[in-house]
């Protein structure tokens, strides 16, 4: 027996929308930006207080963390099955709220947080997708979008000279 053919509504569900694409990719600008501006420690050069690139990262993290919580809880709005919206609202809090912490952490456990928070939250979305709770794209963009910004932060937190503030 030959399996039936994907419909067009399955395989769009595969497909990234070209929007999202964009979106998602744009979003990782500021953490290569930030990240490289960080590492070549260009607050020197224009004037500003040493560190300044790395707490924007730091805090970029923090902001990006908490629309990643945000998507968990419209999951958990959206889900016919009611018993998993309570663990997803607990982690579209938790998540931030952890992440918020490495704003006031000293190198490099800073970055260590965010890396963790970004690695946990991945999975997640890619669970989720597994699951048909979020469309299957959604996992796939998630893994690419997670691997660069988890890349970015291990570059920075591997080739940062010194631990001091």
């Amino acid at each position: 027996m030959t399996e039936p053919a994907a419909t067009p509504a399955a395989a769009d569900d595969r497909a990234i929308p070209t929007s999202a694409m964009l979106l998602g990719g744009a979003g990782v600008i500021p953490f290569v930006a930030l990240g490289v501006a960080s590492l070549v420690q260009a607050e020197s050069r224009l004037g500003l207080a040493a560190g300044f690139f790395r707490a924007a990262l730091v805090g970029y993290g923090v902001v990006i963390t908490s629309f990643l919580g945000g998507v968990r809880w419209g999951v958990g709005l959206l889900l016919p099955d009611r018993k998993q919206a309570p663990s997803l609202f607990a982690m579209s809090v938790l998540a931030p709220l952890v992440a918020w912490g490495a704003l006031f952490m000293p190198r490099p456990h800073d970055l260590v947080v965010l890396i963790g928070c970004f690695l946990v939250l991945g999975v997640s979305d890619i669970a989720l997708a597994s699951r048909g709770s979020t469309p299957r794209w959604y996992g796939t963009l998630r893994l690419l979008l997670t691997a660069a910004v988890v890349l970015v932060l291990i570059g920075v937190l591997a080739l940062t000279p010194g631990l001091e503030g």
